[in-house]
């Protein structure tokens, strides 16, 4: 019991972390330097306030300063992060035999889930800085084109059917970094899994307003990390 809690907290630790990342990188700021503040009052927090989960419910949600209240997603990608973390320890193999390429492959996951979220991006530079560690790993690179030229052709033909763009070249990108940790049908059942949950939330939740973009990694991300655990175990 005591590892998953330790690895829980390990994981919270560095959701944390990359929930700094997906809000610098998009906007070209110097996130190495970066203090956490209050993004309402700029107010630079403390040490007490940055512990993960735990300064957001003893704050009750609210700056510390200003009472505005924070934004949930910061603590639910920390338990996110948590919950990540200790997947592996649960599901796969124990213990599994890429422990350090699962926690790097679900990091990138969440990581591109904040920055489509937030700013409805996935910036070269955050999938750069997670591919090359993974091609440390036995990459397949056949399975990586074959992800990206999928969605290259599905862009393409929704482009066609709807006259509008409905994949962006962000999620080409993030299924080229996807298909170096897949084979292919690891690959399709990623795919298949993503585009029922992100159609699901459509009819339920955005059927009123289908010209909203929607951002389409967090579904990736559900899609990936549930191929991902089904082809280890």
């Amino acid at each position: 019991m005591l590892i998953y809690i330790l690895t829980f907290i390990l994981g919270a630790v560095i959701a944390s972390f990359l929930n700094v990342l997906a809000k610098s990188v998009p906007i070209h700021q110097n996130w190495w330097f970066r203090k956490s503040a209050c993004p309402h009052c700029q107010k630079v927090l403390g040490p007490l306030q940055l512990i993960p989960i735990l300064s957001f419910l003893i704050q009750k949600g609210r700056c510390r300063s200003c009472a505005t209240n924070v934004s949930p997603l910061y603590v639910l990608a920390e338990v996110a992060g948590g919950l990540l973390f200790t997947s592996p320890l649960i599901f796969l193999p124990n213990p599994p035999v890429h422990l350090l390429q699962t926690w790097l492959f679900f990091s990138l996951l969440l990581t591109v889930t904040l920055t489509d979220l937030c700013y409805g991006l996935i910036p070269n530079k955050i999938l750069i800085t997670f591919g090359i560690p993974l091609l440390f790993f036995q990459p397949n690179i056949a399975t990586a084109i074959i992800g990206f030229l999928f969605f290259y052709g599905a862009f393409f033909l929704g482009k066609l059917l709807f006259k509008k763009e409905t994949i962006g070249f962000g999620d080409m990108k993030l299924y080229l970094v996807i298909g170096l940790v897949f084979q292919v049908q690891s690959l399709l059942v990623s795919i298949a899994i993503a585009s029922v949950a992100a159609l699901l939330y459509i009819l339920l939740f955005a059927k009123n307003n289908k010209s909203a973009p929607i951002p389409f990694a967090p579904f990736i991300a559900i899609g990936t990390i549930i191929a991902y655990i089904l082809a280890m175990r």
